[in-house]
């Protein structure tokens, strides 16, 4: 079934594009959540309207992500914890104490934007990388120190 996403959809593709999914996936996801119509020609003729539209708002999110950025690239945050004599936390720093650290420095970045192999268990100094958006990632510093 042939259907024109009005809205992006990881797998498929981007708003304005025509694509061929089951029937099934297009009856019950895409139509429902209005992520796509049918592609009828009507709606075809929206197709280039979109495309436009999307590479627009692309460009947009493009220029606002490189400000973003340059802002957070040289970023350091501090944390204080709770450790045992060899340095080990007894808790852990996960992506939400970051993000919730960067939100008081006026930095609105999600948590799963925050790339952890796993939480930080160690004091001193850690590279933490911020998917910014797309391919653009940065990376900030991270320290903790044990809370006396």
């Amino acid at each position: 079934m042939k259907v024109l996403l009005i809205k992006t959809v990881d797998t498929l593709g981007t708003p304005g594009e025509v694509v061929n999914v089951a029937a099934g996936f297009a009856r019950n996801y895409l139509l429902p959540q209005k992520l796509a119509v049918l592609a009828t020609k009507g709606s075809l003729k929206m197709a280039d309207t979109l495309k436009a539209a999307t590479i627009a708002k692309e460009k947009e999110l493009n220029k606002a992500a490189e400000v973003l950025a340059a802002k957070i690239k040289d970023l350091t945050l501090d944390f204080s914890a709770k450790a045992d004599e060899n340095g080990q936390l007894f808790g852990g720093i996960s992506e939400r104490e970051i993000a919730a650290a960067l939100l008081e420095k006026d930095f609105k970045i999600d948590k799963q934007q925050i790339v952890l192999e796993a939480h930080i268990k160690n004091i001193g100094e850690h590279k933490v990388q911020i998917k910014i958006l797309g391919e653009l990632v940065e990376t900030i510093t991270v320290k903790v120190e044990a809370k006396a």
